[in-house]
């Protein structure tokens, strides 16, 4: 056969056609240049990102005619059998099929002598990772001081999986999987050089399937013109590789959205019946969330995005149907979903289980939300949360739903039998399930007992940190006046002053008191002064309980009724 594959005939001749390994071709140019160059290598890395082409490069630089030299002439001998896989001084060895020690005590035979014709012998070892034991002990003192005039070079695709002993002896390069933008400018560029017309949606389809391989792009470049001609269609392309469109996956995701469970599993059947790879398509979904969650974060433009500029308007859209929390939820649930379907009999069923998960996940509440009282969400403050909030009592825990239960006990336990700071006393009655936020105008001064608004503002902080909410639980008085808020605690609570004058802190309780003040405010948090403070006896645990906002939520909220542990304890004994 005289035709050969565009991945053999573009493969890298110089250190500077070699894509996306800058690092490892600068750091080899100057052990060339400053007569550096090591006697052993490993050379790591993912499958088709050049790791022998690296090899085979040092081997040409070595040993062409005009050398050492860091740029090969290309036309000598040496250059051309190298370059062709037939030079005598370069030997390639695979060591998936030659993993013995008997080939190894072979090799050890041959590097003995002297190179035939060029500069210096070398010994390329290919998915080294496989040779068996005894084979790398019998490797060992040859790496370690190998004759004159040889180089081994050790290329494997599981670094992991090599003795310590072998890594000790050679210098080790990590090769990196290629960007999207790199592997695509690379497909450009041999498109020109075939004459081959390609939208720019075509190419970013075979890009996206190589996942960082760029022999992987170029395998699946020359299938796809194999396919289609000098004029790449991009529908076919995508047919071709089995990347899905980007309109699909958005009607699969705009009908999560819109909780359209008939139109979500409709639309697996229909891959289904076409035959289509759902292994395939549930990766290519797991990426697509992950562009979203990128893009809601970062930014439609964001360089983090490996899609073409005309996906990122489709994406920027869907970006801003989801919140942050629920892309990261189904981020979560897809990969989980994606690790699963490789082991099961029925990966249909798994993946239909999982769409089903993003359909409803937005029926969850988060159990900050559920306990702190603050009420449901609305349909501005945006997600799928908001959207559809139940009436029913449910919320979230590592990913358990949990439902409540019909009467249970609520249990108070005082792990500090010693006296503890006082909390600010707080009616129950005042601990509202929900507390809306009073416009500027009705903002009034406030003292320690004035605690729907506190409440509100200890919920919403606790929202963004349940350790940040902590630090309020020592308060002894609060004050609101002419946009000042001012936070007093007491010598006890002092840890707590300490922490929510930090400038990160503070900035979080500025935020929270603004949210539900309604309007702009400065916070000073200071110590109460000790002296004509009236001493109180310390609250007991139920005490502390009853007149706890939160507890008193959970308990209204789950139609709790009150049970000392102690007791419960004691008839458990009896």
């Amino acid at each position: 056969m005289s035709y050969q594959v565009i991945a053999r005939k573009y493969r890298p001749q110089t250190f500077d056609e070699v894509v996306g390994q800058q690092l490892v071709s600068e750091t080899l140019k100057n052990a060339i240049s400053g007569n550096r160059v090591a006697h052993s290598y490993i050379f790591s890395g993912a499958r088709g990102v050049g790791k022998t082409s690296m090899a085979r490069l040092l081997a040409k630089c070595l040993n062409c005619l005009q050398g050492p030299s860091i740029k090969p002439c290309g036309q000598c001998p040496a250059c051309l059998e190298i370059a062709a896989g037939q030079c005598v001084d370069v030997l390639e060895i695979d060591a998936a099929s030659n993993r013995g020690i008997d080939e190894i005590r072979g090799l050890r035979e041959n590097v003995r002598y002297l190179p035939s014709r060029d500069r210096n012998k070398v010994f390329i070892i290919d998915e080294v990772h496989m040779l068996t034991n005894e084979a790398f002990n019998a490797l060992l003192k040859t790496l370690e001081e190998p004759p004159e005039r040889s180089l081994f070079i050790l290329a494997t695709t599981e670094a992991h999986k090599l003795p310590a002993t072998i890594q000790s002896r050679c210098q080790h390069f990590v090769f990196r999987l290629l960007d999207y933008s790199e592997i695509l400018g690379r497909l450009k560029q041999i498109c020109l050089l075939e004459n081959v017309e390609a939208p720019e949606g075509a190419l970013s389809a075979v890009a996206q399937a190589a996942d960082g391989s760029l022999r992987d792009a170029l395998s699946l470049l020359d299938e796809v013109i194999a396919a289609c001609g000098n004029r790449l269609d991009e529908v076919k392309t995508r047919q071709l590789i089995g990347v899905v469109p980007m309109e699909y996956l958005g009607g699969m995701l705009e009908a999560v959205h819109a909780g359209d469970a008939r139109s979500v599993l409709e639309r697996i059947g229909q891959l289904c019946a076409e035959g289509s790879d759902l292994s395939a398509f549930c990766a290519e979904l797991t990426r697509t969330i992950r562009n979203l969650m990128i893009a809601r974060s970062c930014g439609a433009q964001s360089p983090l995005l490996q899609v073409s500029g005309a996906d990122r308007s489709t994406l920027e859209k869907l970006a801003a149907l989801y919140s942050e929390e629920e892309l990261s939820r189904f981020f979560q649930i897809m990969l989980r979903a994606q690790n699963e379907m490789r082991y099961s009999l029925q990966p249909r069923f798994n993946f239909e289980l999982a769409l089903m998960k993003l359909v409803h996940a937005g029926k969850l509440l988060p159990i900050e939300r559920l306990l702190s009282g603050v009420g449901k969400p609305t349909p501005s403050e945006g997600g799928a949360a908001g959207r559809r909030a139940p009436e029913a009592a449910r919320f979230t825990a590592g990913g358990t739903t949990v439902s409540p239960a019909r009467s249970p006990s609520v249990k108070i336990v005082d792990p500090s039998p010693g006296p503890r700071p006082e909390i600010v006393e707080r009616a129950p009655e005042q601990a509202t399930e929900s507390a809306v936020a009073p416009r500027a105008e009705e903002v009034a001064p406030a003292i320690a007992g004035d605690d729907q608004r506190l409440a509100a503002i200890k919920a919403t902080l606790f929202e963004q940190s349940k350790f940040l909410g902590s630090c309020l639980n020592p308060l002894t008085g609060w004050r609101c006046e002419a946009g000042q808020v001012q936070f007093f605690f007491s010598k006890q609570g002092a840890w707590a002053a300490e922490l929510l004058q930090s400038r990160e802190h503070k900035e979080k309780l500025k935020a929270a008191c603004e949210k539900v003040l309604g309007q702009q405010v400065k916070i000073y948090v200071t110590l109460s002064p000790e002296s004509g403070k009236e001493t109180r006896a310390p609250l007991s645990s139920r005490q502390r309980a009853e007149r706890d906002p939160v507890v008193e939520t959970f308990r209204k909220r789950f139609d709790c009724v009150w049970e000392n542990v102690q007791d419960v304890s004691r008839g458990n004994r009896q």
